[in-house]
């Protein structure tokens, strides 16, 4: 069962913010993230008792242009092999991330983004000083270089992640 973060060291802790209706804390964990040059991971759900949690990875206070192909292709086999909700739509991009996946399975998709942002974007191997002052230049190089990757969006259906991740494959 998820419980909702009262304060921002919880989340910072846990390298994600669950929220259910107040955003106090997730605005606090969002600008620390922006600070500290880490990716910002949210779980919303309505109530403690809720059967599903919207996962979100959001990279766009960090400024660093996103995931290349590659990464991309990571995210988006992370996403589609979780237990998703039917009809629900989700969305994975160069810089954020949404989807609504069953709550038994949202800790472990939010700490496979992460990983995945961290080690991808080199994350957590610098300082943000360090970051402004150079790494992120050569990161930026590095995604013109690889080509972007591309937004992909959808429904969840029956087949949806077999057909997307064919398609991602030939990308």
């Amino acid at each position: 069962m998820l419980k909702p973060h009262d304060c921002l060291e919880d989340a910072v802790f846990s390298r994600h913010v669950i929220r259910m209706q107040s955003r106090k804390v997730s605005d606090q964990y969002w600008e620390w993230c922006r600070i500290h040059s880490r990716p910002f991971l949210s779980l919303s759900i309505p109530s403690c008792r809720s059967r599903y949690a919207v996962v979100e990875m959001d990279l766009y206070g960090l400024g660093i242009g996103g995931f290349d192909r590659n990464d991309g292709k990571d995210v988006l086999r992370s996403v589609l092999s979780q237990p998703l909700k039917r009809g629900s739509l989700f969305l994975v991009s160069p810089v954020y991330v949404c989807a609504c996946v069953s709550t038994k399975a949202a800790r472990a998709m939010a700490t496979s983004l992460y990983r995945i942002a961290t080690e991808s974007l080199a994350l957590d191997q610098i300082t943000h000083e360090e970051w402004m002052s150079g790494k992120l230049e050569q990161a930026s190089s590095r995604m013109h270089s690889q080509g972007g990757f591309p937004p992909i969006s959808g429904e969840v259906g029956p087949i949806t992640a077999k057909v997307l991740l064919d398609e991602a494959a030939s990308l």
